[in-house]
């Protein structure tokens, strides 16, 4: 019975987000999220005292899911680094492009009195201790020090890069167009790992 409460919950979360996502946050009404869930008002607020715990149980799971599938695309080691990354970039923040949740979400997390901060430092910590991993893994030491790098600075611009096209690009397959230059830019120096795919263990 839990269990089948736990994926209820989980299906009215993804249609809430579906709503933020369509009229944004502050347009949104718990009536409409209801109607679209086929839950009733009072159901829904059984589950959320109110539309702000709503939109951030919604972001949560949505960031959770966007976690997920970067460190996935990070993991696959049959793919070229660049690639990987390109991927994991368009699954942590490609997916909001083109959406007025992806203002909405900014709006929220940079809102105190919402209590996301926490929440959104996190999740963009742990997304940049995974895309770290990956470039220190894929790339030389000593190709890192002839460049005077990091994974951690490589891993902080590139993750500056996305954040900035995300909002200056009008869909998700021009976000992917603008960081795959990024990438490639920033590895070109590279002279060893990262312009093949590792073997698979």
């Amino acid at each position: 019975m839990a269990s089948t409460d736990s994926a209820r919950q989980e299906q009215v979360l993804s249609v809430a987000l579906e709503v933020f996502g369509r009229y944004g946050f502050r347009k949104t009404s718990m009536d409409e999220v209801a109607r679209s869930a086929d839950i009733s008002r009072q159901g829904l607020y059984l589950y959320f005292a109110s539309k702000e715990a709503l939109f951030r149980a919604a972001v949560q799971q949505e960031l959770d899911t966007a976690l997920t599938e970067a460190s996935r695309r990070l993991e696959e080691e049959d793919v070229v680094l660049e690639d990987r990354i390109v991927a994991a970039l368009d699954a942590w923040m490609g997916r909001f492009v083109g959406s007025m949740l992806a203002s909405d979400i900014g709006n929220m997390l940079e809102n105190s009195a919402m209590q996301l901060g926490d929440m959104a430092t996190e999740f963009s910590a742990a997304f940049e201790t995974r895309l770290s991993s990956a470039i220190a893994k894929a790339t030389t030491e000593t190709d890192r020090r002839q460049l005077s790098v990091t994974p951690e600075e490589i891993t902080g611009m590139l993750h500056a890069v996305g954040k900035g096209w995300r909002f200056q690009v009008d869909s998700r397959s021009e976000f992917i167009t603008k960081v795959t230059v990024a990438v490639r830019l920033v590895f070109s120096p590279f002279t060893s790992t990262t312009k093949r795919a590792s073997p698979k263990k």
